[in-house]
């Protein structure tokens, strides 16, 4: 798994920090930008928990919109109490967590390592009935794993994507040539 250097310097960019870990691009937008990023699990030799990461600065903006108005409390709600939705909340981190298993066959990582990424559900999260993030959970959910949450955050956007007027990422790279 290796970025290239101008997905490294687009995504860095859009988080507003350097990249340090490889990473591939997950999803892109309409306008050919990176949306999600699938990030390498071992960062400075160090496990990192984080699979999908939203990079997109229009989907951030939108999601924590929706955090701001309580939308994590909400879904924690729907946890406790729709079984199904619950069950299929616990599917998704188990479909994490076998990806995860997947690409750890492919590297050579320490059994410590190797436990830390796999004990734990999305984004590293211990308790597997909190909703860590919405940002998380749509970039799991946009990574391509079947996430309720995920899910159902991308369903309750307006939008999706920048204006053709204003690619907020197009901007971002002229300000920065």
């Amino acid at each position: 798994m290796e970025s290239n250097n101008i997905e490294k310097k687009i995504v860095s960019l859009q988080l507003g920090r350097a990249v340090k870990n490889d990473f591939t691009v997950a999803r892109l937008c309409n306008w050919g930008f990176p949306q999600v990023i699938e990030s390498s699990l071992i960062s400075d030799g160090r496990p990192f928990p984080t699979l999908f990461w939203l990079t997109c600065p229009f989907l951030k903006g939108e999601v924590s919109r929706l955090e701001s108005k309580g939308m994590i409390s909400h879904l924690e709600k729907r946890i406790e109490q729709d079984k199904s939705f619950a069950t299929a909340f616990l599917g998704a981190h188990r479909e994490t967590t076998l990806l995860k298993e997947k690409i750890l066959c492919e590297a050579s990582v320490s059994g410590e390592s190797r436990r830390l990424l796999l004990d734990r559900g999305i984004g590293g999260i211990r308790n597997l009935k909190k909703v860590k993030c919405l940002h998380l959970h749509l970039a799991n959910y946009l990574g391509g794993i079947d996430n309720p949450v995920g899910r159902e955050v991308w369903n309750l956007l307006e939008k999706k994507q920048c204006s053709s007027t204003k690619i907020i990422c197009r901007e971002l790279l002229r300000e920065n040539e």
